[in-house]
C-alpha cells in the first residue's frame, strides 16, 4: 500500500512537472501597502523533475525561472512594482528510495505583493 501512494505521487508529479501555478488574492478589503500603495498578493509555484537533484530534465523549477513567471503575473495585473516576501525550493529526493537521488522532484515558490499605482 505504502508503495503504491509512492508511485501515485510520484506519476502526479511527473504529469504536473513544468507547470507553474499562479494564485492571486487582488481583495484586501480596502487595506493599502506600507507606502499607501494598492497590493495584489502572488503566489507563484514551478515545479519540475531534476536529474541527480541539480540539472532540470523535465520543467525548471530553479529560483531564477519561477521569479520571472512571478514577475510576468505582476505585469498582467498591471503592477509597476514588486515586494517578494518569501521564496523557498524544495528538493524531494527523499520520496523515491534509491531512485530519487537520479530523478528528483523539485519545486520553487515565490509569494510577494505586485504594487499597482
Amino acid at each position: 500500500m505504502r508503495y503504491s501512494a509512492m508511485a501515485m505521487l510520484v506519476l502526479v508529479m511527473g504529469v504536473g512537472a513544468g507547470c507553474s501555478i499562479t494564485d492571486t488574492a487582488t481583495d484586501l478589503r480596502g487595506i493599502k501597502g506600507i507606502d499607501g500603495d494598492k497590493l495584489t498578493h502572488i503566489n507563484t509555484r514551478n515545479y519540475a523533475i531534476n536529474l541527480f537533484m541539480s540539472k532540470p530534465i523535465v520543467g525548471d523549477a530553479t529560483l531564477h525561472a519561477t521569479v520571472q513567471s512571478f514577475a510576468d503575473e505582476a505585469k498582467k495585473v498591471g503592477a509597476t512594482k514588486v515586494r517578494i516576501v518569501q521564496s523557498d525550493t524544495s528538493v524531494m529526493w527523499y520520496l523515491i528510495p534509491g531512485l530519487g537521488f537520479i530523478f528528483t522532484p523539485v519545486y520553487t515558490n515565490v509569494a510577494g505583493d505586485a504594487l499597482l499605482p
